[in-house]
């Protein structure tokens, strides 16, 4: 067990205790509960729960055999030596005697180690690089953070020898942004020992001024009422923190539709989020959407693709199924379909990965027309529920 204080940047928050896991075990004195991170604020036990969840999820890319290797036996404990240190937010652990401050161990601004993608920790490898962001990256999906000529960048894999995740990410954000629309910019990158052609890179898009909040954490930070459904709850809690309701109304409308159109079904709520000013706590802009690798069916059989097929697809987040999603979009048309990507765009893309077939590609293509299709209908004004049903 050892004693810690949590920080945000240099100020003290609270007091911690930590078992040899890694796991908070006992919360002690709040120093600044204004400081205190935004998720489950409304459980005594929140800040145990963050912590918990903060942590490199276990099977995300080979994780578990490189902790193996390296002696470290817990997600938890990988986090606790990298002092919780993150690339979306400025919070972190010191401990108790320790003179450590904000600007010698910040990820931002000083070098970090950054080879977990390619199968190694290197966690006693060069000695003068400390800490690295990698144990508190989200997702199942393998991906590592490095430093490119002093740039910040993610590099992502996919789950199967397929570049297909990597693809979508870069033909969904170039879709989003040809339509006046924010998203991270995705490009795609070989990664030598890998059995899939292309990973994707993208920049880091927080700062020193502006930090990642996800909107589960939003929603944590409340009570929601009992009459209010998750979707309008956020939207209340993001007025109350600075942004306009309209504004978030529209950005989650948004997703909802181009998400539909490319069947994304990974739209959990970490996936969607604000971007918060990391002095004054209030909220600034919705997140550029990021993450959207999940779409035109990835890990699909292939099959007939009818109206039932098109209309049955699952999501995530604030519903389960694309359909009730839909419901929530009060503006249908939102999306310009003159300056979404052509089939033949999608196909020469897909082409671009040697392992896939060109009965997928047709699948796929075939898929995304009748999505299209489905929005324009959607759009004038019909009920896509009478089709499905």
């Amino acid at each position: 067990m050892a004693m810690f204080t949590l920080m945000r940047k240099n100020e003290e928050v609270m007091m911690l205790q930590i078992g040899e896991d890694g796991n908070i075990i006992k919360l002690g004195k709040k120093e600044n509960t204004a400081l205190l991170p935004l998720q489950n604020r409304t459980s005594a036990k929140g800040v145990i729960e963050w912590w918990r969840d903060r942590a490199i999820p276990i099977k995300q890319g080979k994780i578990e055999k490189m902790l193996r290797e390296n002696g470290i036996e817990t997600t938890g404990l990988f986090l606790t030596h990298n002092l919780g240190l993150s690339l979306t937010d400025y919070y972190w652990i010191r401990p108790l005697g320790v003179d450590l401050t904000w600007e010698k161990v910040n990820l931002f601004d000083n070098d970090f180690k950054e080879n977990l993608l390619l199968g190694k920790i290197n966690y006693n490898d060069n000695e003068a690089l400390k800490y690295q962001p990698n144990s508190s990256l989200q997702g199942n999906l393998e991906k590592t953070w490095i430093i490119d000529n002093g740039v910040r960048k993610l590099v992502k894999g996919n789950h199967d020898v397929y570049s297909s995740e990597s693809i979508n990410e870069v033909i969904i954000s170039d879709a989003i942004k040809a339509q006046g629309k924010d998203a991270v910019h995705y490009s795609l990158l070989h990664i030598d020992g890998k059995n899939y052609d292309f990973g994707c890179i993208s920049e880091l898009f927080t700062s020193q001024d502006k930090e990642l909040v996800s909107a589960y954490a939003v929603m944590t930070s409340e009570q929601k009422p009992n009459n209010l459904s998750r979707y309008e709850h956020f939207i209340n809690v993001c007025e109350k923190n600075g942004l306009d309701r309209n504004y978030v109304r529209e950005y989650l409308e948004f997703e909802i539709l181009i998400d539909f159109i490319f069947s994304n079904r990974d739209r959990h709520l970490t996936n969607i989020s604000v971007l918060r000013d990391a002095d004054t706590l209030k909220f600034v802009s919705m997140a550029p959407i990021y993450d959207s690798g999940k779409s035109m069916l990835v890990g699909r059989d292939i099959v007939p693709v009818t109206d039932k097929f098109v209309l049955s697809q699952e999501s995530q987040g604030f519903k389960e199924k694309e359909l009730e999603l839909l419901k929530y979009v009060q503006n249908r048309k939102l999306i310009d379909v003159q300056l979404l990507p052509s089939p033949d765009n999608i196909r020469e893309m897909y082409h671009k990965d040697s392992q896939v077939s060109e009965e997928r590609i047709s699948f796929v293509i075939e898929m995304y027309k009748r999505k299209i299709d489905m929005y324009e209908r959607f759009a004038s004004g019909e009920n896509l529920n009478m089709i499905r049903f």
